[in-house]
């Protein structure tokens, strides 16, 4: 059996004292953490997180096929593998939305075999839609990058008409006509902002190379730019920012972490009150390190849940609304510049992610 599965964690849902036994003697290169129904199954997925579930059908309380319904419903752990073990060989058994379905006897070379397949065939399309995810992430910026070149060049016309517009109504002494072009000035002043913001973002890979001194300021104020629309309903947003601080990074790639970490903040908060929510952004210069915290006053992370957000596809979105790679991409972000991330959080108060990133002189 390989080194990896040493680290696996197994969760055997089985009524059967001796059957729960033996197969834990079998699977005793894994951490085996076992149940005795589906309902003690439940309880125990949502404090072990396994990385696959060996679940028996014919159970009290909450049989199996009971257990996988509520499995598939919650979404940190729905995508979790399942091999089924039944006796039961009827068709309605052998269709249970399983992995693999195994009928009893199992000897225990076809059992180790099953569940090494299983988990090896699940990491195998874990990294196929990873992969998948980056592509699209990479044509969206590209696509990004083209929309913002796009609007830039009527947004100059537009910007220098306005400014000429104000400079021939000057002499007619209308205010309401001027503030009315000083808004129109403002809101192309905000379009440009956010087209400048997307550019940072552009192609972070292709970009990978360029790492130097840059102010923390840049890449924070453009995911500001850029995560406003989603923010400006739920919360307010509180910065405090030192006059720089520098660190030796990647702009594209920090700005992608902080609009990912801002995302997440405002999603945590429901809508429709920004007054009584806030989003915090502060930047704390320390002993050689630079830490920026992003802190929010939403729902918060279950206790249980906080040590795997970092996670690849770990999500406690409903299914269809999160890849779960952000925060695990943001993790491989910060750590590839000597850096920490982490969160704190608590249920109902809120959470706070903090980045930690070595300091650095101003063109060092």
């Amino acid at each position: 059996m390989t080194r990896d599965a040493q680290r696996r964690r197994v969760l055997l849902i089985e009524d059967d004292v001796d059957l729960r036994e033996a197969i834990t003697d079998v699977l005793d290169d894994y951490a085996v953490e076992s149940a005795v129904d589906g309902a003690d199954g439940l309880r125990r997925l949502r404090e072990f997180h396994p990385d696959i579930i060996v679940l028996d059908l014919m159970m009290p309380n909450l049989d199996g096929w009971q257990f996988r319904l509520e499995q598939r419903r919650d979404p940190a752990n729905a995508a979790t593998p399942v091999v089924v073990i039944s006796a039961n060989h009827d068709s309605t058994a052998a269709a249970v939305d399983a992995d693999l379905y195994l009928r009893k006897p199992v000897d225990a070379e076809t059992l180790v075999h099953a569940v090494e397949g299983v988990l090896n065939a699940h990491e195998h399309r874990l990294d196929a839609a990873k992969l998948a995810q980056t592509e699209r992430l990479a044509a969206m910026g590209t696509l990004a990058a083209g929309l913002a070149h796009e609007i830039n060049n009527p947004l100059t016309y537009v910007l220098l008409q306005l400014a000429r517009a104000s400079r021939l109504v000057e002499t007619l002494a209308n205010p309401e006509l001027d503030a009315a072009l000083r808004s129109a000035r403002e809101g192309a002043e905000r379009i440009r902002g956010i087209t400048s913001a997307i550019r940072v973002f552009t192609d972070p890979e292709a970009d990978a190379i360029s790492i130097g001194p840059i102010d923390i300021r840049g890449p924070l104020t453009a995911a500001l730019d850029v995560a406003m629309h989603a923010i400006r309903d739920r919360a307010r947003v509180t910065t405090v920012f030192p006059d720089s601080a520098y660190v030796t990074a990647n702009e594209g790639q920090l700005a992608q972490v902080f609009l990912n970490l801002l995302t997440n903040a405002a999603q945590a908060i429901p809508e429709g009150d920004p007054d009584r929510h806030e989003i915090r952004i502060a930047i704390i210069p320390g002993d050689g390190r630079i830490a920026i915290e992003i802190s929010d006053t939403g729902e918060g992370i279950p206790p249980g849940l906080v040590g795997r957000v970092f996670e690849p596809f770990f999500t406690t979105k409903p299914v269809g609304q999160g890849t779960g790679l952000g925060l695990s991409i943001s993790h491989n972000i910060i750590t590839a510049f000597a850096g920490t991330i982490a969160v704190t959080s608590n249920v109902g108060h809120g959470s706070t992610f903090r980045v930690e990133l070595p300091a650095t002189s101003q063109g060092t």
